[in-house]
């Protein structure tokens, strides 16, 4: 028989890599990590041996790699085996690292914005110095029923979501000056603001680069309802001051239902580049 203070019992295997004696039990019936041999008595026990053994199990579970998947590559190792199953683990790894990177982008992203509507002055025009921006842009010749450029922006957010291009950002839209009529307005396209990450990982470049500048802004916090009375207001406003504005107002939802109770509760943000 052999000398059992040259091995660990199965209670002090478990306490080395602090899982459960019954952790054993299911690998050794799963045929996954057996002990080195099993006494007289039943006793399961290891040796030091195999302590390099199971810390490679272990981090084959760190790293989500399926039970079958390990018991499998136990059954029929090799160096070369060993060599596919880390490279196909790395490459999981990479893409949770994109995933969790995006993730990190959008929240903090997420946090700007919401700031930026917790922070706003109501109804009040001001001046705002904006960066570069990058946009991928639709454009938009329907007419101006709700629902047609309802399903205008739906086939925006799906173009996006083709490019894998994701935004914490709602969906903006253009609208022309001289589109602006007394009773009326339209858009002639929807963007979504995208980060160069996102750009670089995504490999998209037909992107429209809107550079920095000064703009005028206003803020509201009714929906959509009163979109045309801001542009009204920064047109007249710039008019009054002689101010020369760029070709297009910019619509950009700030707060929706994540911060917000209800669609005539959203504030929305308009603006235009002073030239």
């Amino acid at each position: 028989m052999k000398k059992n203070k040259d091995y660990f019992t199965t209670g002090e295997f478990a306490r080395l890599f602090n899982v459960s004696k019954q952790t054993l039990f299911y690998y050794d019936r799963i045929g996954i990590f057996k002990p080195e041999y099993t006494g007289e008595n039943g006793y399961r026990y290891y040796s030091f041996t195999q302590l390099e053994t199971f810390e490679v199990l272990t981090m084959f579970k760190e790293l989500r790699v399926p039970l079958k998947d390990i018991k499998a590559h136990m059954a029929n190792r090799s160096p070369e085996a060993l060599i596919k199953l880390l490279n196909d683990r790395r490459d999981d790894i990479d893409q949770g690292i994109r995933r969790l990177e995006f993730a990190r982008r959008y929240i903090d992203e997420k946090i700007d914005v919401t700031e930026e509507g917790i922070h706003a002055h109501l109804g009040e025009i001001a001046f705002e110095d904006i960066d570069e921006e990058y946009l991928v842009i639709t454009d938009y010749t329907g007419p101006e029923d709700e629902r047609d450029v309802a399903e205008a922006v739906s086939e925006h957010f799906s173009y996006c979501r083709s490019l894998d291009l994701s935004s914490a950002h709602a969906i903006g839209g253009m609208i022309p000056v001289d589109g602006v009529k007394e009773n009326s307005y339209h858009y002639s396209k929807f963007y979504t603001v995208v980060d160069k990450d996102s750009l670089r990982s995504s490999g998209y470049k037909d992107v429209y680069v809107d550079s920095k500048g000064r703009y005028l802004t206003i803020y509201d916090d009714h929906g959509y309802d009163k979109v045309l009375e801001l542009c009204k207001k920064l047109i007249a406003y710039a008019k009054e001051n002689h101010l020369q504005l760029d070709d297009s107002l910019y619509e950009d939802l700030i707060l929706d239902d994540l911060s917000v109770d209800g669609y005539y509760h959203y504030m929305v943000k308009v603006s235009v580049r002073v030239l």
